[in-house]
């Protein structure tokens, strides 16, 4: 019989060590829709998921986070023509990772992106300024004022307009605000 010892047992495991990696701030990452997100018929608090189309990559050319990557986000709001979204969560080679980004661009026709807010844009004319200033009157009367202000913002620039249907598989353009740090296994 044959003993074998732990420090032959270590020299039989391949070293593995973890590398720290680090995805700067104002990185933008492109994503594909995994299912339609129709603005009328979601609900706030609803998750939505998507995946990276395009690998994150190190300045080598080394895939750090690869296509298809999941990244799930939340509603934040929604109403026929509004969407509003949260990016929460990516998923990479060492496990899940929080995420916190803005929405900087989306592959849909007639759509405005302002930080994480989609709008389908609509008719404006007389009639729609005239409410936005009736509304403005009720809000300096003593309304909420930051619920209220999105309402006149919306009320603004639109009315009249199409619903808002994002497609499955529509291209979505997120740029990270914090820092993203990763430890990759190399061997």
């Amino acid at each position: 019989m044959r003993v074998i010892t732990l420090a032959s047992i270590l020299l039989l495991v391949p070293s593995a060590r973890a590398e720290e990696v680090r995805i700067p701030k104002a990185t933008v990452l492109t994503l594909s829709l995994d299912q339609e997100l129709e603005a009328k018929k979601l609900k706030k608090g609803k998750e939505f998921k998507a995946r990276l189309s395009e690998p994150v990559t190190g300045n080598g050319g080394q895939v750090i986070i690869p296509v298809g990557s999941e990244v799930k986000g939340k509603i934040e709001d929604a109403d026929e023509r509004h969407l509003t979204l949260k990016f929460r969560e990516i998923e990479t080679p060492s496990g899940k990772k929080s995420i916190e980004a803005r929405l900087v661009a989306v592959g849909a026709e007639n759509v405005k992106v302002d930080e994480n807010e989609l709008e389908s844009p609509g008719r404006s004319g007389a009639k729609k300024v005239a409410n936005a200033g009736s509304t403005a009157a009720g809000i300096a009367t003593g309304g909420t004022a930051g619920a209220a202000v999105k309402s006149v913002g919306r009320i603004l620039f639109g009315g009249g307009g199409k619903d808002l249907k994002l497609k499955k598989g529509t291209l979505l353009r997120i740029e990270l605000k914090k820092e993203l740090k990763l430890k990759l296994q190399e061997s």
